[in-house]
């Protein structure tokens, strides 16, 4: 995972996390790399997946995306968010969950979410959860063939498809001398290097595994820090979001020239995103 700042978390009676982290007072520290090790069934995914949940809320109260009482109503938590990660049948009536940000505190206790908001800076992020399912990638040709998997590998294979159309060239992986490329003609990726060329689909599982992993990161980074390629990535409803802001400035007629200079450029920052938060299943 990917983050400039200090985000952290502290989990209790959810799933098989029990007791939660038993130092620093139950908080656990998500730096710029975080690395969960553990046995199976110990609960590394689940955290992973409240992490990306928690990051993703505090994006949209960041952006303006939906107000806090939105976020609050009851049961909103359990059927929006628990359910993408197919994990809502882990809450107790103990479940208490506490997220601090750098722009958010957002707390579950009483089967209730609870929002405060902090003021410390807050870079935008770009946000992709890669399950573990992904080496059924290399298998299926569009989402909906995925249709009884889970909403993350939609996701994912939706930014898969994206960047396999960006590639225009090859691109060389960082193991075994081999280069990655997109075949248009048959819809295809071919791994290649001089004693062979084989589709991926045919080639060994940590192929399988490692290049829709690499594809998606190295395209994903690749737009964060290019600012043309950043604006053009909003999507349909985010783009008339900002237009609908644009408007509401220019048309307030209390602001001077100069301070609808700075409420634009402040309404560009919510929406220009400039960090890259990466959590990754079964990294092996």
């Amino acid at each position: 995972m990917y983050n400039n700042s200090m985000i952290r978390i502290k989990i209790s009676d959810f799933g098989p996390l029990r007791n939660g982290y038993t130092e620093n007072d139950g908080w656990l520290d998500i730096r710029k790399v975080t690395v969960f090790t553990g046995n199976q069934g110990s609960g590394k995914s689940t955290v992973a997946k409240l992490i990306s949940i928690f990051r993703w809320i505090e994006k949209a109260l960041f952006r303006g995306d939906f107000d806090k009482k939105w976020f609050q109503q009851k049961n909103r938590f359990k059927n929006r968010f628990l359910t993408y990660h197919r994990i809502e049948n882990y809450l107790t009536e103990e479940t208490r969950i506490s997220y601090q940000g750098d722009a958010y505190f957002i707390e579950y206790k009483n089967n209730l979410l609870h929002i405060e908001e902090r003021k410390n800076k807050y870079e935008l992020p770009q946000i992709m959860y890669v399950p573990s399912e992904r080496n059924f990638i290399s298998y299926v040709k569009t989402p909906k063939e995925l249709k009884l998997s889970s909403e993350a590998l939609k996701e994912f294979l939706t930014e898969f498809e994206n960047a396999k159309r960006a590639l225009k060239t090859a691109v060389r992986l960082p193991i075994n001398e081999t280069d990655l490329e997109y075949d248009r003609l048959n819809d295809t990726i071919n791994l290649k290097n001089k004693n062979f060329k084989i589709k991926l689909s045919e080639s060994s599982s940590g192929f399988q595994s490692l290049v829709p992993l690499f594809l998606v990161m190295n395209y994903l980074s690749s737009r964060i820090h290019d600012k043309k390629e950043n604006s053009d990535s909003m999507s349909l409803e985010e783009v008339e979001r900002f237009k609908k802001g644009i408007q509401d400035i220019l048309d307030n007629e209390n602001f001077t020239d100069e301070q609808r200079r700075a409420a634009v450029s402040v309404l560009s920052s919510k929406f220009n995103k400039t960090a890259f938060v990466h959590i990754l299943e079964e990294p092996e």
